[in-house]
C-alpha cells in the first residue's frame, strides 16, 4: 500500500470511528434520539475529516514539516484554535438546525468556549498521531537510502580499486617479456601463454567481487611458474594449502599480488635468488595468508599499490579492517594476511 493510500484508509478509518462513538454516546445520554441526531454525528465526522485534511495541506504546502519542533509549534498552535473555532461553528450550526438535542437557549460564548477546547484537543491529538507516523516513515526512508547510498559508494570504490590493480600487473607482466624475449625466444613464448592465461583470469574475475581459494592458487601457480621461468634457476616455490579451505571466497588477485609483491621485493633484489613459501590456514574464524620470501626486510618498504588496493578491497567486501603483517623471520620476509573466512 502506497503512502498516500494509507493515509486516506486512515483518515476515514479514524473520522468514521469518531462519529460512531458520537452516535453511541448520543443514545446513551440523550432521550430524543432520531436519525437526524446520528446524521449530526457522522456531518461532524466529516467535518474533522475535512478541516484535518486542510490542515496537512496546508503543513505541506508551506513546508512546515521541515521546520525545527520549536517553529513548527509556534505555527500549529493558531492554526489549529482557529480550526477548530470554525469546525466547531459548523458542526454546532448544523446540529441546532437539523436536531433537538442542544437547546439554542442554553447555547452560551463559554459553552461554544468549551467545545472549541474539545475539538481542539481531537485536533491536537490527530496532529501528534500524523507527526510520529510521518517522522518514523521518514527514519525508515532515510535509513534505506543511508544503505543505498554506502552500498553505491562501496561499488565505485570497488571499481576503482580494480581498474588501479589490472593496469599495475599488466605492466609488470609487459616488462618480464620484454627482459626475456632477446634472450630466450622459447620461454618468451611460453611466457606470453601464461600471461595470456593470467589476464584472462584477471578481466574475467575482476568482473566478480570474490573467487575460491582454489581458483587463485591455480593462478598464483601460474604465475610463479613464469616468474620461474624468467628467474631460471633462480627461484624455488612451493604452495601449501588444505582442501578444506578450496572453497573459502577471497577477493580476486589477493594472493597472486602478494606473490608478486615477493617476487618484486625480495627474489628480484638478490642475486643468487631464493624460495617462496605460500600457505593458507585456518586460525579460528579467520583465514591466515602467508609468503614467505628470502630477503631482508627494509625500513621504508611498503606493500605495494596492488597489495594495498587488494586489502582495501577486504575492508569493502568483508567490512572489516584486514590484518595486514609485514616481519622479518630469520633470512625470509614474511607477509601475513589475517581476514575473515566466508564460503
Amino acid at each position: 500500500m502506497t503512502r498516500n493510500n494509507s493515509y486516506w484508509l486512515l483518515q476515514s478509518i479514524g473520522w468514521t470511528t469518531y462519529a460512531i462513538i458520537g452516535a453511541i454516546v448520543s443514545f446513551l445520554f440523550y432521550d430524543n434520539v432520531d436519525v437526524w441526531v446520528i446524521l449530526a454525528q457522522f456531518f461532524g465526522g466529516a467535518v474533522m475529516f475535512l478541516s484535518t485534511h486542510l490542515l496537512r495541506y496546508k503543513m505541506k504546502l508551506d513546508g512546515w514539516l521541515k521546520l525545527g519542533v520549536q517553529k513548527l509549534i509556534i505555527r500549529l498552535i493558531p492554526a489549529l484554535f482557529i480550526l477548530a473555532v470554525l469546525a466547531n461553528g459548523i458542526i454546532t450550526g448544523y446540529t441546532l438546525s437539523t436536531t433537538d438535542i442542544i437547546d439554542v437557549n442554553r447555547i452560551s460564548p463559554m459553552l461554544f468556549l468549551l467545545f472549541t477546547i474539545q475539538t481542539f484537543v481531537y485536533f491536537s491529538l490527530w496532529v501528534a498521531i500524523y507527526l510520529i507516523i510521518y517522522f518514523f516513515r521518514n527514519y525508515k526512508k532515510e535509513e534505506v537510502e543511508k544503505w543505498r547510498l554506502e552500498t553505491a559508494v562501496k561499488d565505485a570504490e570497488l571499481i576503482a580499486l580494480k581498474a588501479q590493480i589490472n593496469p599495475h600487473f599488466l605492466f609488470n607482466a609487459l616488462n618480464n617479456i620484454r627482459a626475456l624475449i632477446l634472450e630466450d625466444q622459447m620461454k618468451a613464448r611460453d611466457m606470453v601463454s601464461h600471461i595470456s592465461e593470467l589476464l584472462r583470469y584477471s578481466i574475467q574475475f575482476n568482473d566478480n567481487e570474490k573467487v575460491t581459494i582454489a581458483e587463485e592458487l591455480e593462478i598464483v601457480n601460474k604465475y610463479l611458474e613464469l616468474e620461474s621461468i624468467h628467474y631460471e634457476n633462480r627461484l624455488h616455490y612451493e604452495i601449501l594449502s588444505k582442501k578444506e579451505l578450496n572453497n573459502c571466497k577471497i577477493p580476486p588477485m589477493l594472493i597472486q599480488l602478494m606473490a608478486e609483491n615477493a617476487v618484486k621485493h625480495g627474489i628480484s633484489q638478490i642475486k643468487n635468488g631464493g624460495d617462496i613459501l605460500i600457505s593458507v590456514e585456518k586460525e579460528g574464524k579467520n583465514l591466515i595468508l602467508e609468503v614467505n620470501n628470502t630477503g631482508k626486510l627494509k625500513e621504508k618498504m611498503g606493500s605495494g599499490i596492488g597489495l594495498r588496493n587488494a586489502t582495501e578491497r577486504i575492508r569493502i567486501l568483508f567490512d572489516s579492517e584486514p590484518d595486514l603483517e609485514l616481519r622479518q623471520q630469520g633470512n625470509m620476509v614474511q607477509t601475513r594476511l589475517k581476514l575473515p573466512i566466508e564460503k
